[in-house]
């Protein structure tokens, strides 16, 4: 009965307090607000879900996306390296180098299975190397030697004072021309003496020279062309005196340049003292015949070119003279332009040549004479050429006959100082080549007007001179 009692007293206490805030905010809305959350959370959680999926779909997108792109970059890298490599392999083989042609070919970065292109090009030059031969006369490859060309003939013949030698000395460029057609046409292939022999040095240090292997066409024969003093002497461009080309020089280029376009050119100033850029003299009118006739030139072969110094190099008045006359500022600019015309000149295939510094014949000098006459060309040509191998002999000089060896104490100078090729002259126009372990000497064919008019035998088999020489001569 008291436990009833008490129940029902503690029944009727708790309805009669009053709730706290706080108890009747749980009450009331507490389920709500954990119910809420729940949801929130679950959503989160499946809109985070959902953006993973997307984010990872996404990033699959993106990373076949980059495999794709990558795939197609290297492909056009592929494709970009075939074409240039088959331009480079055809440029080589233009120049019946079939064998360089082969091996820039063979080092394609990618699979060449991809490419049968490149392997049927292979086997097209392998085929064509079937077709050549040895040439193992090495002493009948005529050197045709060749002087400065005439531009304009009627002021050369004109001059007050050169007008019988140019005449008689020199040809003119669209004689020149004529020549070139006619070598080309008569099967010659323009070769250079280094390849025809190499300085090899043995591991105990001796050195001695070997004839090359020379292979060619079967229908080809090798040639070599000299172009000696290349200098555009002031007494064939400059009337004056000052040492500025001008309207009064004999018809002559008056400088060799390089023009905008990166190639090798001339400068030459005409008769009515206009100054014109152009092929007005050996070397860039055999540049142009090559660029026609790539199959012209063997591996990229040019001309011997033979500069004496007392006067600069080519047209460059890099001479000591000219230093107080034109100013150290223009003095010291001819010199780095000679510099810059003689780098291009190697690089292009041409071999410079030494003709003495103050064209002398030195068959006629002793031996202290040549070392006085070189001690210009060393200090005046040298820092501005380097040391040359080549050495070609002025007004038809040389150290001994054709078939004698040189033993002299001005050839010894001459070894001293880095010269192994020596170019003489064929007195009777045969081509002779004596060739030791120390030297190799050649005879040169001079291609005068005089020469082509009256000793036509030597060019027997070579090229016909009466068809070659003006009749305004």
């Amino acid at each position: 009965m008291d436990e009833m009692q008490n129940r029902q007293q503690f029944s009727e206490g708790r309805r009669k307090r009053k709730l706290s805030p706080f108890e009747q905010f749980s009450q009331t809305y507490m389920p709500a607000v954990i119910g809420g959350t729940a949801l929130i959370l679950i959503l989160i959680f499946v809109f985070g879900a959902i953006i993973h999926g997307f984010q990872y779909r996404t990033l699959v997108k993106q990373i076949k996306h980059d495999a794709a792109v990558a795939a197609m970059e290297e492909q056009i890298r592929l494709n970009a390296e075939s074409e240039r490599l088959l331009r480079e392999a055809a440029d080589k083989a233009g120049q019946y180098d079939y064998n360089g042609a082969i091996e820039i070919l063979q080092n394609f970065s990618g699979n060449r299975n991809d490419y049968p292109v490149l392997d049927s090009t292979i086997d097209e030059y392998k085929e064509q190397l079937s077709h050549f031969q040895q040439w193992t006369d090495i002493e009948s490859i005529p050197n045709l030697s060749f002087e400065m060309l005439i531009v304009d003939a009627q002021r050369a013949f004109a001059d007050a004072k050169y007008a019988n030698s140019y005449k008689k000395n020199f040809i003119t460029t669209e004689e020149f021309k004529l020549i070139l057609e006619q070598l080309y046409n008569n099967g010659y292939i323009l070769v250079g003496l280094d390849d025809l022999y190499e300085y090899k040095t043995t591991d105990s240090g001796v050195s001695y020279f070997v004839e090359k292997e020379l292979f060619i066409p079967n229908n080809k024969k090798p040639i070599i062309l000299t172009q000696t003093q290349v200098n555009y002497n002031l007494f064939m461009v400059d009337g004056d005196g000052d040492m500025i080309p001008d309207a009064g020089g004999a018809g002559f280029a008056c400088k060799l340049i390089i023009d905008e376009n990166g190639n090798l050119s001339n400068e030459y100033v005409a008769a009515d003292g206009t100054h014109h850029t152009g092929a007005y003299d050996l070397i860039p009118i055999l540049e142009s015949f090559i660029a026609t006739h790539p199959d012209f030139s063997y591996r990229g072969a040019r001309a011997v070119i033979a500069l004496s110094g007392y006067n600069g190099l080519f047209g460059y008045r890099t001479h000591a003279e000219a230093a107080s006359k034109l100013g150290q500022d223009v003095y010291a600019e001819e010199i780095e332009q000679a510099k810059v015309v003689a780098k291009k000149l190697e690089q292009t295939g041409y071999k410079l040549a030494c003709y003495t510094y103050d064209n002398k014949d030195y068959t006629k000098l002793s031996t202290s004479k040549i070392e006085a006459d070189m001690s210009g060309w060393l200090a005046e040509a040298v820092p501005i050429l380097g040391k040359l191998d080549t050495f070609v002999f002025a007004k038809n000089g040389d150290l001994a006959g054709a078939t004698e060896s040189y033993t002299s104490d001005g050839y010894h100078y001459l070894e001293s100082n880095g010269f192994k090729f020596y170019l003489g002259y064929c007195k009777d126009g045969s081509p002779w080549v004596n060739v030791s372990d120390q030297y190799v000497r050649q005879g040169r064919i001079s291609v005068t007007a005089s020469n082509l008019a009256n000793k036509k035998s030597w060019f027997n088999d070579i090229l016909d001179p009466s068809t070659v020489l003006l009749e305004s001569r």
